[in-house]
């Protein structure tokens, strides 16, 4: 069923929607997937280790490396264990992962949910399996079910949502009402058409009265009423919850200060009554030392294997021009901390000297300066920049504790971006200095430097406000396209 185009219509019921076509329920869409997921990863930990068994017990090399204690155990051995290891893994998977109850999460934060759904599986299993017959079953048998685990399940995950958004194209959903505008009704909009392609999406840019709703609500098959504004008063308000009650309709409300403040609104239970409170646009410790702990893992990772190409990049720029082969530069960093930002040199080594001479050459009106025919760019400079092999090094300063691998790129303290941002977005553009710098970020792979000043602090300000390990697997794994084609780097 194709998507049905957002109306925009008055405070009354201007167009009649269509009755729903037949098709699946949104009901049975949920039950079925969730029936399946249950089914595909059940078989796909049992699978694993079926093959974790073959691999202990088959594969030569592993034999030589870890030998055997005692003699072959028979695989009815470990499969009569399955009986209560696969539904111990599908708890784990419901209650711990929430991969059955939140299907709308990202594909990045998905698979990280799948990594930690198997580890604390794998670790579970070997719990009960000591604690039932002690050494009974191989431990290094037990350990190898975890990767193979992880590649299955993700496997099995992969092909029940493909099998679900087939099914969301057959999907028999009534149309949602949308009640007000501005920034959130195009974010709404735009996840209601991705989750549902059947359901139509209406909106109307006031509230109507309780009279006129509930005519409309009579006439038109609506699934919810949301409501985009919290300034009406409240007895209005919950007037027209009562209505949409009364008609088997769901009434949910966004308030406006999500718009300006899009993630820092929680919900906040400390009181012993609903209450919002505003989260600030930094890190909370424990996830600013997993951040950390992942930045070092990461960057260690790619230093090692980028060793070659380094040593390529250093003979090419001292060919090609004079100068050193790494440029420091004062950068901002975490809370306005200034730091030396690593580089490999891509311009002149009077680059610094000769700014002004350029700045009418800068593509962008807003505080970021980028010119797409700077002078003073050396050849090697350009190819380096093109792919952005220039950032590199930056990875040193990840180590050092100055940047992250993902982020906020760091303002120049000489170039006067910090200040021309501040003059921009006023006190708003000091939450951009609440986490650490990055050596690439969201409007790095949404166009590079085609990106205009205003798009990347909205890009920046978002990535603050809905950080997650998932978001920056996300950003990882879409640098790396975006660097292979060079769009918009220069």
């Amino acid at each position: 069923m194709p998507v049905s185009a957002s109306r925009k219509v008055g405070s009354g019921p201007a167009v009649k929607p269509p009755h729903p076509s037949k098709g699946i329920s949104p009901g049975l869409r949920h039950a079925v997937r969730t029936v399946l997921h249950f089914a595909a990863d059940g078989a796909a930990v049992a699978v694993s280790y079926y093959f974790a068994y073959r691999l202990r017990f088959g594969w030569d090399w592993l034999l030589s490396v870890v030998p055997l204690s005692h003699e072959v155990p028979s695989w009815d051995h470990y499969q009569r264990m399955l009986y209560a290891l696969v539904p111990l893994w599908l708890a784990v998977f419901w209650y711990a992962s929430r991969l059955y109850t939140n299907p709308w999460m990202s594909l990045a934060d998905r698979f990280l949910q799948i990594v930690k759904g198997c580890v604390l599986g794998t670790g579970a299993s070997m719990v009960l399996t000591y604690m039932y017959e002690r050494l009974q079953f191989s431990r290094v048998t037990l350990l190898l079910v975890w990767p193979i685990s992880v590649v299955l399940v993700s496997l099995s995950q992969t092909l029940i949502l493909w099998f679900d958004r087939w099914m969301s194209r057959h999907e028999a959903a009534r149309p949602v009402l949308l009640v007000g505008g501005g920034l959130v009704a195009g974010e709404v909009t735009q996840r209601i058409a991705s989750r549902h392609p059947g359901a139509g999406i209406y909106r109307l840019t006031n509230l109507p009265g309780t009279d006129e709703l509930e005519t409309m609500l009579r006439e038109r098959p609506v699934s919810e009423l949301i409501l985009l504004t919290s300034s009406l008063p409240h007895l209005r308000v919950l007037a027209a919850a009562e209505v949409c009650e009364s008609h088997d309709v769901a009434f949910k409300m966004v308030p406006d200060l999500l718009e300006i403040r899009l993630g820092e609104v929680q919900m906040d239970a400390s009181l012993g009554l609903p209450s919002y409170r505003v989260q600030h646009t930094s890190l909370t410790r424990s996830n600013f030392l997993a951040k950390r702990a992942f930045d070092i893992a990461f960057s260690l990772l790619v230093l090692a294997f980028a060793a070659l190409p380094w040593l390529l990049a250093a003979v090419l720029i001292r060919l090609d021009s004079r100068g050193p082969v790494l440029y420091k530069q004062k950068r901002f960093g975490f809370k306005g901390r200034v730091f030396e930002a690593y580089k490999f040199r891509t311009m002149v080594l009077d680059a610094e000297a000769r700014i002004k001479s350029v700045q009418a050459l800068n593509a962008h009106d807003g505080a970021f300066f980028k010119a797409k025919n700077d002078p003073r760019v050396t050849r090697v400079g350009r190819l380096l920049r093109r792919f952005s092999l220039d950032e590199f090094p930056q990875f040193i300063n990840v180590l050092l504790g100055d940047m992250s691998v993902v982020g906020p790129r760091p303002l120049a303290v000489t170039t006067g971006e910090k200040e021309k941002l501040e003059a921009d977005f006023g006190p708003t553009a000091k939450k951009r200095m609440n986490i650490l710098p990055g050596i690439t970020g969201l409007w790095q792979v949404s166009g590079r430097s085609d990106v205009d000043s205003a798009q990347r602090f909205a890009l920046d300000m978002f990535y603050i406000e809905h950080w997650s390990l998932g978001l920056d697997l996300e950003i990882i794994l879409k640098t790396v396209p975006a660097m292979a084609f060079g769009k918009g780097a220069y």
